[in-house]
């Protein structure tokens, strides 16, 4: 119960010698969107096996993945995880994308999501970027590095949809600060930028 409210929390498995790192997906856990973490009741065994945002992820004893075409990879602050996520089913429920949104995570595919960013993961992007002058490349290789610090290339690579994610992240952002969250009118030129009293403006300040 306590590890449902923490989704993305390492966990060790203890092999008789040493404690080897693993995730909570390759013990059973999964995530059921639209009942308050229940099944759904029209839930099917059915699943879409296509994956068009990047290659196949690795399966192995020193990274806690699992290598499985029906598992949703997130990328989270704490590392990428490859979770069993199930989508409500029932008649009138939310498309997969939007699900996602309301769960906190940011869909790569609208249309078929496999890989979700949480919105910590991309808040802590954009900082990085603006504070530190990360790069998108030097950020994804620390999360890389965060999920298994010792063989962090078997761990796949997100960078691109990190790069189209984050873009759009930054773009929903600029909106809702520019209070344009609630509304279906496009923003004008200038509606976007900050209000600058130190630049010369006619009518403002010349």
């Amino acid at each position: 119960t306590f590890h449902s409210r923490m989704p993305f929390h390492w966990i060790g498995q203890w092999t008789g010698g040493f404690f080897e790192d693993t995730s909570l997906t390759k013990i059973g856990f999964e995530v059921h969107l639209g009942h308050a973490g229940q099944p759904c009741p029209g839930l099917t065994d059915e699943w879409c096996d296509t994956d068009d945002e990047g290659d196949q992820f690795t399966d192995g004893p020193w990274i806690p993945l699992v290598n499985d075409p029906r598992m949703t990879m997130v990328v989270d602050t704490s590392g990428l995880h490859s979770m069993m996520i199930r989508f409500c089913q029932c008649a009138g429920a939310l498309s997969p994308d939007m699900q996602l949104f309301e769960t906190g995570l940011f869909p790569a595919s609208f249309t078929s999501p496999k890989t979700a960013f949480s919105f910590a993961v991309l808040d802590d992007f954009l900082l990085d970027n603006l504070e530190c002058g990360t790069s998108a490349m030097n950020y994804y290789s620390k999360l890389r590095r965060i999920t298994s610090s010792m063989f962090p290339h078997l761990v796949s690579d997100r960078y691109r949809e990190l790069m189209r994610v984050g873009r759009q992240w930054r773009q929903v952002k600029q909106l809702k600060w520019h209070g344009f969250g609630h509304e279906k009118r496009k923003p004008k030129a200038g509606e976007l930028a900050l209000f600058c009293p130190a630049c010369p403006q006619p009518g403002v300040n010349l």
